[in-house]
């Protein structure tokens, strides 16, 4: 069965104009064309596009996500266990977050002030490691040039809450 690109667009939640980029940059190409020139989208298409707004909602650029669906060396399954891990690992963090916004919210209304500990406990201890292979998916392997103009590397910052005691120190990371 073959699908107009309002239809996919329609499926999968995103604009007319994503699926006609994905299709420009080679991301996503339909399966075929109408007599008329229109696209029309396979089922396999439609399994790509899920690939990529899967990746998208994990914060892949679309570069990184060519790669990801076009490496022929790529097992899709540990994809998907590994999106399915980091997905998992979003939720945890997330669940943890509402339960102190939950608790901020009750100790307010109580007149009761936080310790500093009790305020930032839900971030916990931030250990690199634990981070290093979401790090290296994302942005990847850090590397130093030697050159002496370009001075200490960089650490980037989360945004959001807890972006002071969140940062990747990728001076650690790349002496791994």
């Amino acid at each position: 069965m073959s699908y107009s690109v309002g239809q996919v667009a329609g499926f999968a939640g995103v604009t007319v104009r994503t699926l006609h980029h994905y299709d420009e940059i080679g991301l996503l190409r339909p399966g075929t064309r109408s007599t008329a020139g229109h696209r029309r989208y396979d089922d396999a298409d439609l399994d790509r596009l899920q690939r990529i707004l899967f990746y998208r909602e994990l914060g892949f650029p679309l570069e990184e996500v060519a790669v990801l669906l076009d490496d022929p060396d790529i097992d899709p399954q540990a994809h998907l266990r590994r999106q399915h891990r980091l997905l998992t690992d979003r939720i945890e963090r997330l669940r943890k977050m509402a339960a102190a916004v939950e608790q901020a919210m009750e100790a307010r209304k109580m007149g009761i002030n936080l310790t500093p500990e009790e305020k930032f406990e839900v971030f916990g201890d931030f250990d690199p490691d634990e981070h290093q292979e979401e790090v290296e998916q994302r942005w990847g392997t850090p590397r130093r040039t030697g050159s002496p103009s370009a001075g200490p590397p960089r650490t980037p910052r989360r945004t959001g809450s807890g972006s002071r005691r969140r940062r990747t120190n990728w001076a650690t990371a790349s002496s791994r």
